[in-house]
């Protein structure tokens, strides 16, 4: 059995409740004042005939009553309507948070809730500690090695600006104050009055991002991150798993410990992103180095001013002569330096000042260096608890954030580097590339790497190869530390790989990046592994990456490509057949998971996740992305930033030390099975019949996604006009906006009718009880069937379909209902229960959403219709807009 997470399913409970309902409040007096009572009225009706109709379940058309009263507004009504829904449920989703953090507080705090075992890093520690097959020193061990990367995207998913963002951080830290002084009313008066004014300002703030912003910008937003939350809470976090260890062991972690590393894509993911170009990695590394300066010149400030200390060792005396206050003499100039790094950078940026690399930190190693001297100084003279104070938080920051906060990946498409080296081999050797076998192309790439460089002053022709080859110069130029992987998005084949260890090459890059495959498509997956075992033959590759191979698994395009189901299970054999080969040619390999948000694209509890991939596949070390609007649930409030890094640790050692079972041939059989039956449902549903697309683009609002300007790339990897050149993300947005999720369940019906017929019943049970792969499946499904209101979908078609289409949406919610009740057939009843409970937010969450669903559907009809004035097509797009970043909100996940 899975086990649950406290954040993302949580039961309401009484102080969640008086939190949203004081939040409610207080919006409803802002509204009252700012838009008058007339206005107040209609937002207090509409929410009452919405909690009618949840109420009474055996209404013929729930809709019918709100669906009237919203038709009957006029277009700024409308927009101010979809406003004040959207802005309570950023509010519910605040207070959720809050209350997740205060309830963190009270489990950790007691001893009482026995139910709740194995929620915190301490207790599944401890669990380790008392099994009699794993033993202390492998913990230990394991521990120490802990590799997990944590990679920010710069998938556009997070609908919210920035500046609302940061105004929800100023009331999440009002209602904290208010559960503190919630005994001294004058206090909490004061407060009250605070909160009013804030939530003022946000409802006259537009909420709308209006321009799209440049990859600049998104590591910027992601930048923010690290300095709000995570900077503070790395230090805590392996505090906290230094005290398990004194407690059970009585024994530290090395002072080195370092066990998560930060990774980031804004400013180096140039698959299908135009405006991400040499020029501009170049300004985001900058623009990293220069926030880690700044946070790094703060805390050496602090540092300085308290370390007043006389008495030091000779090491630093030799350095500083005689001074009352060695300590400050001596980290000064590291300080200064951080300082001058920082001034200098900025100069750079923003008044595009010459800049000399040889002036600024340039390693972690630097900031370090010193530091160590310090701590050894404090220890040699009987401060060993200051060295562990500060002093150590500050060094295990420099080991985590190093000189840039987040290692820059590069991401290109492998087309892309083909139509590089076709140039190359055409101009210079008079030969067509893209006309060779792939053995051919093997051959070519492998003299190539092997021999010497034969790019020399090459001048390109073609525009997008100049970009490629110039974005690899740059490569060259930048510091080691700076740079992670360079990952390579719809490999197909092992030339693809070997083209980018050529370019690197050839570019002089000294310290070259890993160079890692995307397998992202269904049939890349089924490829994968003969691809891989092409290279791993080749004696001179093994030697080239040290036996050492990093593969990323990708979610997205597998799910949009095959449905979620047959996604899951190629996906699961992709990586054992990897860990097979890599077996057979002595290759350490590490895997990479492409995982999004919602369930369509990978999401879900991390535990769970790392304990259905298959046995030996995490092995300690394990990279993972997260994105968007995932990035600041989980680490944009420093409590829950805390819980979510404990529970990475604590998911990579128990996937680690207790991996789950193999598969038995039987349920392989079974799953393998569901797997053919469920890909040719989902992909009947998607080519053989017309009306499908149709349906897609005129019930949906995928076509304003396009203008929500949440990300700086185009929506479509190609300007061509079909499902297949559309992006995963908008895919799956689009379904999750009219409450039909299908890419998370299509297809599922019919392989679910299969494995329930009676010759399979026990085979089933047994899946479901013993295998995480397929109970982790399972329990996602469930989450998305919760969060599923097909009744919802009825009120776009009513605005905005014609008869035909009706057909169609008919259909998917017979789908729907028969996955819905297999789903009940074949679950044993306990489990159901258990889902049951914590799948009951969804419920609450819906008495505001149907009003925004209704709105948007509604809002969609009139902007149909082409004698729209100008103004009210304007209001119409702003009401459009925001009831889709409220729906966002209300579900909890975008793409």
């Amino acid at each position: 059995m899975i086990k649950r997470d406290l954040y993302y399913e949580r039961i309401p409970t009484k102080s969640l409740r008086d939190d949203v309902r004081y939040l409610g409040n207080i919006l409803g007096k802002v509204i009252k004042e700012q838009e008058g009572v007339k206005f107040f009225k209609l937002v207090e009706k509409t929410r009452l005939i919405s909690k009618a109709n949840i109420a009474n379940k055996n209404l013929k058309n729930p809709f019918k009553s709100l669906s009237k009263e919203i038709k009957k507004q006029n277009p700024k009504d409308l927009l101010k309507l979809s406003r004040a829904y959207s802005h309570f449920m950023n509010l519910y989703n605040l207070a959720e948070s809050v209350d997740a953090s205060r309830t963190l507080d009270q489990y950790e705090n007691s001893d009482k809730n026995k139910k709740n075992k194995n929620i915190f890093i301490e207790e599944i520690f401890e669990n380790f500690f008392k099994n009699k097959n794993i033993s202390n020193n492998k913990i230990y061990d394991l521990a120490k090695k802990l590799n997990i990367g944590i990679v920010l995207t710069a998938h556009p998913t997070e609908v919210k600006r920035r500046t609302l963002i940061q105004k929800y951080h100023t009331l999440t830290e009002i209602l904290e104050q208010r559960n503190l002084l919630k005994n001294y009313p004058s206090k909490l008066k004061v407060l009250d009055k605070k909160m009013f004014d804030e939530i003022t300002i946000i409802w006259n703030t537009d909420e709308l991002k209006r321009f799209k912003p440049s990859p600049f910008d998104e590591a910027r937003w992601g930048l923010a991150i690290i300095e709000d939350s995570l900077w503070e809470t790395i230090p805590k976090v392996y505090r906290r798993l230094n005290e398990i260890f004194v407690k059970n062991m009585n024994r530290n972690l090395p002072k080195n410990f370092n066990p998560i590393e930060f990774g980031s894509w804004m400013g180096g993911d140039r698959d299908g992103n135009p405006f991400v170009t040499s020029e501009v990695t170049k300004e985001v590394l900058l623009l990293s180095r220069w926030e880690a300066a700044k946070l790094y010149e703060k805390s050496l400030t602090k540092l300085i001013r308290s370390f007043s200390m006389q008495k030091c060792s000779k090491k630093i005396l030799k350095y500083t002569g005689f001074s009352y206050e060695p300590y400050r003499v001596y980290l000064r100039p590291l300080r200064d330096k951080m300082r001058k790094t920082h001034r200098m950078i900025e100069q750079h940026l923003v008044n595009k000042k010459p800049l000399n690399q040889k002036d600024l930190i340039s390693s972690r190693e630097s900031i370090l260096k010193p530091l160590r001297v310090v701590r050894e100084s404090l220890e040699e003279t009987q401060n060993e608890n200051i060295a562990s104070g500060e002093l150590l938080d500050l060094m295990r920051r420099a080991k985590c954030f190093g000189i840039n906060l987040a290692r820059l990946d590069i991401r290109q498409e492998s087309s892309r580097h083909t139509k590089l080296i076709t140039e190359i081999v055409k101009r210079k050797f008079k030969k067509n590339y893209n006309s060779w076998t792939e053995e051919e192309k093997i051959k070519f790439l492998s003299k190539k790497i092997k021999g010497k460089n034969f790019f020399k002053n090459f001048q390109f022709k073609d525009k997008e190869n100049l970009e490629v080859w110039l974005t690899f110069k740059e490569l060259a130029r930048q510091p080691k530390e700076c740079l992670g992987a360079y990952i390579i998005s719809m490999t197909s084949s092992a030339s693809d790989i070997l083209s980018v260890i050529l370019l690197q090459k050839e570019a002089n890059i000294k310290d070259k990046l890993r160079v890692v495959p995307l397998f992202e498509t269904l049939d890349d997956l089924i490829n994968g592994g003969k691809i891989m075992s092409s290279l791993y033959k080749l004696r001179w590759y093994r030697n080239l990456i040290k036996h050492n191979q990093e593969i990323m698994i990708g979610y997205s395009d597998s799910s949009k490509d095959a449905g979620k189901l047959c996604a899951s299970w190629h996906q699961y054999k992709l990586q054992e057949e990897i860990l097979a080969l890599s077996k057979k040619f002595k290759i350490n390999v590490s895997f990479f998971h492409g995982r999004g948000g919602s369930a369509g694209r990978g999401g879900g509890p991390i535990q769970a996740t790392l304990r259905s991939q298959p046995p030996g596949s995490v092995n300690g070390k394990i990279r993972i992305t997260d994105q968007g609007e995932v990035i600041q649930q989980k680490y944009g409030y420093e409590p829950l930033a805390k819980y979510n890094l404990c529970s990475y640790i604590s998911s990579v050692m128990l996937a680690t030390l207790i991996p789950p079972p193999e598969p038995k041939n039987n349920w392989r059989n079974l799953i393998e099975n569901m797997s053919d039956i469920s890909k040719s449902s989902y992909r009947k549903n998607l080519t053989s019949n017309s009306e499908f697309i149709r349906y897609f683009k005129t019930v949906t609002p995928h076509l304003a996604l396009g203008k929500l300007s949440i990300g700086s790339r185009p929506s479509k990897r190609k300007q061509v006009d079909s499902i297949k050149s559309l992006r995963a993300i908008p895919w799956v947005f689009a379904w999750t906006q009219i409450r039909l999720m299908l890419p998370a369940w299509l297809g599922t019906a019919e392989a679910l009718r299969y494995s329930s017929i009676k010759k399979f019943r026990k085979t089933l049970i047994d899946m479901e009880k013993n295998w995480p792969f397929f109970n982790s499946t399972m329990d996602l499904l469930d989450m998305v069937i919760s969060k599923v209101d097909p009744e919802i979908s009825k009120i776009y078609e009513e605005n905005l379909a014609d008869e035909n289409l009706k057909r169609v949406g008919k259909k998917l919610r017979f789908q729907f209902d028969a996955l819905k009740t297999l789903n009940k057939k074949i679950t044993p009843r306990e489990i159901l229960q258990q889902r049951k409970i914590f799948r009951s937010p969804a419920i609450i969450r819906n008495l505001y959403s149907e009003v925004l669903n209704i709105l948007q559907a509604t809002v969609m009809m009139k902007l149909s219709k082409k004698n729209n004035k100008r103004e009210n097509k304007d209001y119409l797009n702003d009401a459009l807009m925001t009831s889709i970043a409220g729906i966002s909100a209300a579900i909890k996940n975008t793409g």
